[in-house]
């Protein structure tokens, strides 16, 4: 008979050892050395990394001729910030109130942490998964998704499911919208800030261009699940860094997300609320969901829909695992998904954690959340 509370104390255990152990983008290599070593420890048959500096962990099933159950994290975490903003040293992995807080406590560790004791927990009762079960920690996830490339284009085993591990408060994700991000910029003339009368100030072409966008965006086209497309103006840039120069040009970068609209239409409505200002438009390298050439299709994350039948096998046994059968919910932000299913490869997401604290100062995850994911990546692995 399991020992859940002796299962989850481990896993805690090792969700702190994550969090004390820092892993920003391209700095991923101490964690992984970490992770490797906890999946040797468990029992896994097989531990390798790859050029990219993924970990890899594979349990062999009781029917190794079907294709894997494959549980996909990342490695890295954004910067923790300003110290002073956290209730406890970002790093120091501590427990308060049912909670563990720390970066990456939500996004990724704790969730990193449930996916690879899920598999020591049916090793601990002396059984296998159905079938392979493929652990699968990916490097540079919150720059662009780097190792999770990597992994797809080198991929050389089928797979029939990817699971990933992004906080979803054990809700069963079935997607997200993809991204597509634009450098648009208003081109104008520059002069001495004492005599504008002599520039053609850009600034005034962009406030204009704003003021106008997140209206003209609300009467775009929506998904049906995933929902509407949103646009973000994030960063605004000058050529000159004097404030008593008029600058010659000014660029915005605007993050569109969205599962409805096409490259070939959001440039589109960018052209025509730019009017006949003088405007050049690029593509943000190394954000988007696809390639941003020219294109008619959908922008697309990832999305399976509510009615699939392989939705409705993994529900039910979450389900079976945890008492009750997870809602289906989708993610607001992108996830590696974007890069594994243009090639084919189901993807849902499952793990515990409340969205909205990823990224947060004081992040957390609650350890009863983790409990309950536990259950239910178990009961997954033993029967899906």
């Amino acid at each position: 008979m399991t020992d859940w509370n002796a299962c989850l104390d481990d896993c805690v255990a090792f969700a702190q050892r994550l969090i004390r152990t820092p892993s920003m983008p391209g700095e991923e290599a101490a964690i992984a050395a970490v992770v490797a070593a906890e999946l040797k420890r468990l029992g896994y048959d097989d531990v390798w990394s790859d050029a990219a500096g993924n970990v890899f962990g594979r349990l062999h099933g009781r029917d190794r001729s079907l294709p894997a159950l494959v549980l996909n994290t990342h490695l890295d975490h954004v910067d923790p910030g300003d110290p002073a903003l956290w209730p406890t040293p970002p790093f120091a992995a501590e427990i308060r109130d049912g909670r563990l807080i720390g970066r990456g406590a939500c996004d990724i560790k704790g969730p990193m942490a449930v996916q690879v004791h899920s598999a020591a927990v049916l090793l601990a009762a002396g059984e296998r998964p159905r079938r392979d079960v493929v652990f699968c920690g990916v490097v540079q996830e919150e720059t662009g998704g780097a190792g999770a490339v990597h992994w797809v284009k080198n991929l050389d085993y089928p797979v029939e499911l990817v699971i990933l591990g992004e906080p979803s408060a054990n809700t069963l994700a079935l997607g997200h919208r993809g991204i597509a991000q634009f450098w648009l910029t208003f081109h104008g003339r520059s002069a001495h800030a004492s005599a504008p009368e002599r520039a053609v100030n850009p600034n005034y072409a962009l406030a204009a261009f704003l003021s106008q966008l997140e209206a003209a965006t609300a009467g775009l086209r929506v998904h049906p699940v995933l929902g509407p497309t949103s646009v973000s103006p994030t960063i605004v840039q000058v050529d000159t860094t004097s404030g008593n120069v008029t600058p010659a040009w000014t660029r915005v970068l605007l993050d569109f997300r969205t599962s409805s609209e096409s490259v070939n239409s959001l440039r589109a409505l960018i052209g025509r609320l730019a009017g006949d200002s003088a405007h050049t438009l690029a593509y943000a390298e190394g954000t988007a969901s696809l390639p941003l050439t020219d294109s008619n299709e959908p922008i697309t994350g990832f999305f399976i829909p509510p009615d699939s039948p392989l939705v409705r096998r993994v529900q039910a046994a979450l389900g079976r695992g945890t008492g009750r059968e997870p809602p289906l919910t989708h993610y607001r932000f992108a996830t590696d998904g974007r890069h594994m299913a243009p090639r084919g490869l189901p993807v849902l997401g499952y793990a515990p954690g409340e969205e909205e604290m990823a990224h947060t100062a004081g992040e957390s995850i609650a350890i009863d959340q983790m409990m309950e994911s536990l259950r239910g990546h178990a009961q997954l692995l033993r029967e899906f």
